[in-house]
């Protein structure tokens, strides 16, 4: 099987390197991890959206799926109360 193409928006590529060096390396790991399954067993689904989360500690991303294309494309990488504001 094709492994996914992992794409960030801009705005989620400047969220992720103002991370610290132990928090990027987190984030990294569950973005390459993405690759081989779109859907993982420690993602969700948001409610009344398309997009799906994952949590890494305190911060969450938040990305969408194109299983036609095999894309997924991360929105946003930010703390927990960040994220939830910036989707309503």
């Amino acid at each position: 099987m094709t492994p996914y193409a992992v794409y960030l928006k801009n705005s989620a590529q400047r969220e992720l390197d103002r991370l610290p060096p132990a928090s990027h390396e987190a984030v990294l790991k569950q973005l390459k991890a993405l690759r081989f399954e779109a859907r993982p067993r420690n993602a969700a689904k948001l409610q009344g959206r398309p997009e799906y989360k994952i949590r890494v500690g305190n911060l969450r991303i938040i990305y969408g799926v194109d299983d036609a294309k095999r894309e997924v494309m991360v929105y946003m990488i930010d703390d927990r109360k960040q994220v939830y504001r910036r989707l309503r």
